[in-house]
């Protein structure tokens, strides 16, 4: 199998010299990422589950670390392929976005939910402080959700230990925001911007492993939300992280408008 995948790899990138098809191309390297690199992790890391839970007999303490650390590493594996394929699929697709009425609130209280190890290990403190009279908004909730995800996992990542994570929930009379502010190192314009290039998320002091990886995507399904991606960095170490759209469908604005 993974002599396979080498295989398809190799012969993947001796054809982008040659070949002008770059979107049969990127079809060519979706299929390598699902089939051959993303079937496989889940094959593994359903194993190491059963493995773990107990499905071929006791482990000692030594075991049981040693197989979670590396159940680990296969879940951030499958989480950045899947980050990878969903990039490539708004690059070849239009994407629909599927509009639905959700609490933001609530999708913010849920995310810190899921990575509370992450923030207990850094000894990081969440703090939200919302400014709205309504936390129902309208967009595509698992796009909104995961762009929710990406941006509070790359503060955290740019956060120093023992700091403060404040999460702002604004709004005015159409849109609403929500930016995450961190107490961390200044990044100027130029690597701020490039955060947000796909697959340049790798700077002179900014180097933590996939610190850019869903940036590229987050700003494209804010964009498809006709909204706006917010990234600032103030040399008092103090860098926000957010996005603001519509409140309302766009057919609701559009109807609106014409009245």
């Amino acid at each position: 199998m993974y002599k396979d995948t080498q295989i398809n790899c190799a012969n993947f990138c001796n054809e982008i010299a040659d070949s002008e098809d770059l979107y049969n191309l990127k079809k060519s390297f979706l299929e390598i990422l699902t089939h051959d690199l993303k079937t496989p992790i889940i094959a593994q890391m359903r194993a190491l589950e059963m493995i773990i839970n107990g499905g071929f007999g006791d482990l000692s303490n030594e075991q049981s670390e040693m197989l979670n650390l590396t159940l680990d590493s296969c879940n951030y594996m499958y989480s950045m392929i899947s980050t990878l394929i969903s990039t490539y699929k708004v690059d070849l697709e239009e994407p629909q976005l599927h509009y639905s009425e959700f609490n933001i609130m609530q999708v913010i209280e849920e995310t810190i939910k899921k990575i509370n190890n992450f923030v207990n290990e850094n000894n990081i403190k969440i703090i939200i402080n919302p400014r709205i009279k309504n936390p129902i908004v309208s967009g595509d909730l698992t796009r909104i959700t995961k762009v929710i995800q990406t941006l509070l996992l790359n503060s955290l990542n740019m956060a120093f230990k023992n700091s403060i994570i404040k999460i702002h929930i604004e709004q005015d009379k159409e849109n609403i925001s929500v930016k995450f502010e961190s107490h961390s190192v200044y990044i100027n314009p130029e690597k701020m911007e490039k955060l947000f290039k796909f697959l340049t998320y790798r700077t002179e002091k900014y180097n933590k492993i996939g610190i850019g990886i869903g940036l590229y995507l987050a700003k494209k399904v804010i964009e498809k939300h006709n909204g706006r991606i917010i990234a600032e960095s103030h040399i008092t170490q103090r860098n926000i992280l957010g996005f603001e759209i519509p409140k309302e469908t766009p057919s609701i604005i559009y109807y609106k408008n014409c009245v």
